[in-house]
């Protein structure tokens, strides 16, 4: 059973005048109430204005009788971010097994032993295995210590085919000042470097009076401030050995 002040995660059964019901999805078979005093912080003339049947909502566990299996619970005492946090989780999760599930499949293997020899070692070493799996396209082997031998090609393809890495954009600002008449395709050449050192992560726009903004995208803002350095740097190299300067400025967005 869940415990008191655990945020859970349920679906609504059944909406009555004065509360619902909840078939807690982390907990098989198990029910939560929310009495309509922890149905919203506002006033309720009618319940059915902010529940309905079916509705996917986190909630936090004021208390548990294990004897009734009476589980009481609060919608207002979780915040939207939680409720999304909460949320988001739980169908990672749900994913996450199922990519289990689908690997156990593509290697002729039963579904407990998957398990037992890629989920369980993963979760020892991270919060979650969607975590995991997403550190995996990250670091690659290095994320699957602990991983029998046979079990790494595999789960990289299938992980690099069905997750993907959320992304984090940092922008920077560039003013190019390249004299003579070759300007415009040394302006180009530098850019082009920078390009090439970004790669698919890096985008460059053209703003007008020789400025032009860099867009860079990676999986967190401490690597993706990295990568803007490392683009802006490449930039001011390859400007300054074409005879031109450069100014760059961080965007704060």
């Amino acid at each position: 059973m869940p415990e008191p002040g655990e945020i859970v995660i349920g679906k609504i059964s059944k909406v009555l005048n004065y509360g619902v019901f909840l078939d807690l999805m982390e907990y098989e078979g198990m029910q939560g109430f929310v009495h309509i005093s922890n149905v919203s912080s506002s006033w309720i003339k009618n319940i059915r204005n902010f529940v309905k049947e079916g509705q996917i909502r986190a909630g936090k566990v004021l208390a548990v009788n294990p004897e009734k299996r009476q589980i009481d619970i609060s919608l207002t005492k979780v915040s939207p971010s939680q409720q999304r946090s909460k949320i988001e989780g739980y169908k990672q999760g749900k994913r996450a097994q199922k990519l289990v599930e689908l690997l156990a499949e593509n290697t002729k293997t039963d579904f407990d032993t998957a398990w037992a020899e890629v989920a369980e070692p993963l979760l020892e070493r991270h919060d979650s295995l969607y975590d995991a799996f997403q550190l995996i396209l990250v670091k690659g082997d290095d994320a699957l210590e602990g991983i029998p031998k046979k079990w790494v090609a595999p789960l990289k393809e299938l992980v690099e085919k069905n997750i993907e890495l959320p992304e984090k954009s940092v922008r920077g600002r560039l003013v190019l000042n390249m004299p003579g008449p070759s300007g415009v395709e040394s302006v180009k050449l530098a850019l082009e470097a920078g390009q090439k050192k970004g790669g698919k992560r890096v985008e460059i726009f053209y703003e007008g009076s020789g400025k032009y903004a860099v867009k860079v995208s990676s999986a967190d803002y401490k690597s993706a401030e990295k990568l803007l350095k490392d683009v802006s740097d490449e930039i001011a190299s390859s400007a300054k050995s074409l005879g031109g300067k450069t100014e760059f400025e961080k965007v704060v967005s």
